[in-house]
């Protein structure tokens, strides 16, 4: 149900509009000054009425109009949101005050909730009044777009439609078809912190990371010139590819950009399979997520507005000792280390590792697990609580006889209780083998018995006798069972990582058929190949 219209004079033609991201049942953002904004007839006044507050102004020549309500504490009493104009109103009900938080991204942020594994319970248990919902209709533009739509959509991929631009509270009935890993984040901190939650989707399957950043941001960067050619030269040949969702920009203007200002708490983004497909740039992907994550802020006024990345997912081949170095080609490794290290450069940034939930299929079902972790960052960045999120880190290296050690941020044990999965060492041919990888002995207790530090492991392989690097979980659907040492953080895994330099050959900006790019794609068959033949030679008994 949209918001109650009233005219008070029948003789006028209705002329105000306020913008789509309001409406009923919408959550306001506690604590920070409130933009409202929306059209109405030149030169004529507008007043915003809500929890005591009587806001006025005049509508500019543009036709648009704006007020900023004062900050707000936490409200979880119902009210109404009334705005008028020459005799009309604009009227919300069931609106609160809590924190509003915007998922972004491709299909494993957008998958629906009923569909992943608990996803029945989660459905059925899905009481909460006071968490609002709102999924922004899917459109790609080549300009900005001023507001949304609200409509019930086709969607191609589930063969359903899907009520959106509209805010819902949340019931079994309104969340089943609602981002999975949007809600378990978002139920999980209403449940700890009982302030009124929003959540708005705002991600799109199928997008690259370009696709979220406006055009002339990207130009910022000088290596997307090329990025940004090659798509020119797409629309010219087809101008239907102006409105294409990897257009880059368009996701940005048709469903980001379109309620920039908006006061919300933060930003989630889970995203990369399509900057991991043939035509990966890792390295350019990198500085365009940092990009993206700057220009969001600026979008929502707020510099230092928390942004948590979860990283790419697992999917395709599992990684095991007979297959172990060809899955270790593949571009999605760097995509996972490009999403690292934006947030080891960047404030006020969170990060979960994802590749530990192998399946198959590039669209796991186990989402509960990745939106807690989040939770967890959240809960102790934003809230307050004590709680342990960050991930152990390599922080130093060395080589001694035909060992490497690694040491870490801090403790790190194995999930499992099994010995250490995932770790690959090489020498300087660059051929990594799977290794073995024990804690480090530092001494003899009083009974002489070894005592290990756990912030330390050692790493070696009997086949690499001079080893240069070591990489761990490195592959799309990586061995890898290491995860934090202390009890409560065992559900956060190390993510991946390398010791090397020896980058991802980066694809050039060109079609598919075009003599530089085929000759990109069998370099990456050559690699494959190599691996392929490394691989036997290893098995050899």
């Amino acid at each position: 149900m949209t918001g109650v219209f009233l005219m008070w004079n029948s003789t006028l033609q209705a002329q105000l509009r306020v913008h789509h991201i309001f409406d009923n049942n919408m959550v306001l953002q506690r604590d920070q000054p409130v933009r409202v904004w929306g059209w109405a007839n030149v030169g004529k006044e507008v007043t915003v009425e809500f929890a005591g507050q009587k806001k006025n102004t005049v509508v500019q020549p543009d036709g648009q109009w704006e007020v900023i309500l004062d900050p707000m504490a936490v409200s979880r009493i119902p009210g109404l949101f009334k705005v008028t104009s020459e005799g009309e109103a604009v009227i919300y009900q069931n609106v609160l005050v809590g924190d509003v938080w915007i998922l972004g991204g491709q299909s494993n942020m957008e998958f629906d909730l009923k569909r992943i594994y608990h996803g029945d319970e989660e459905v059925a248990s899905a009481h909460f009044p006071e968490i609002r919902l709102m999924t922004i209709p899917a459109k790609a533009r080549p300009v900005l777009l001023d507001d949304f739509p609200r409509l019930n959509e086709w969607n191609g991929w589930y063969g359903r439609y899907d009520l959106k631009g509209y805010w819902m509270v949340c019931s079994p009935e309104t969340v089943p078809t609602f981002s999975a890993l949007g809600y378990i984040f978002g139920r999980r901190v209403y449940m700890a912190t009982q302030i009124p939650i929003g959540l708005i989707d705002a991600s799109w399957g199928g997008t690259t990371v370009e696709a979220w950043v406006s055009r002339d941001q990207l130009k910022t960067i000088d290596r997307n010139r090329g990025l940004l050619d090659l798509w020119d030269a797409r629309i010219r040949a087809d101008t239907a590819k102006a409105s294409d969702r990897n257009n880059p920009g368009a996701s940005y203007n048709g469903m980001l950009g379109i309620f920039g200002g908006l006061s919300v708490k933060g930003i989630l983004f889970h995203q990369g399979f399509n900057n991991a497909l043939g035509d990966a740039r890792p390295k350019l992907y990198g500085q365009n997520l940092e990009l993206m994550i700057r220009q969001w802020r600026a979008t929502f006024n707020n510099a230092s507005l928390p942004f948590g990345i979860i990283e790419l997912s697992a999917g395709g081949e599992p990684q095991t000792l007979d297959n172990f170095e060809i899955r270790m080609v593949d571009a999605g490794c760097y995509i996972r280390e490009a999403q690292l290290k934006a947030y080891l450069d960047l404030p006020d940034v969170g990060f979960v590792s994802a590749y530990d939930q192998q399946v198959h299929w590039y669209h796991p079902f186990k989402k509960v697990e990745l939106g807690e972790r989040m939770a967890r960052w959240a809960l102790a960045t934003q809230y307050g609580y004590d709680f342990g999120w960050k991930p152990a880190l390599p922080n130093r290296v060395t080589s001694k006889d035909h060992q490497m050690i690694i040491g870490f941020d801090r403790k790190v044990v194995t999930h499992d209780g099994r010995p250490v999965e995932g770790m690959a060492i090489a020498g300087a041919d660059r051929h990594f083998y799977p290794a073995k990888a024990e804690y480090l002995v530092v001494g003899k207790d009083d009974r002489g018995r070894d005592q290990s530090d756990q912030s330390q492991l050692v790493v070696h392989c009997k086949q690499v006798s001079k080893p240069v690097a070591v990489r761990y979980a490195w592959a799309r659907n990586p061995l890898g069972n290491l995860v934090n040492g202390e009890h409560l953080e065992q559900v956060i895994p190390v993510p991946p990582f390398r010791t090397d330099q020896w980058d991802w050959p980066e694809a050039p900006f060109a079609e598919n058929k075009a003599p530089v790019f085929q000759a990109h794609r069998q370099k990456i068959r050559d690699l494959k190949q190599q691996a392929t033949q490394w691989a036997k030679r290893r098995r050899k008994p």
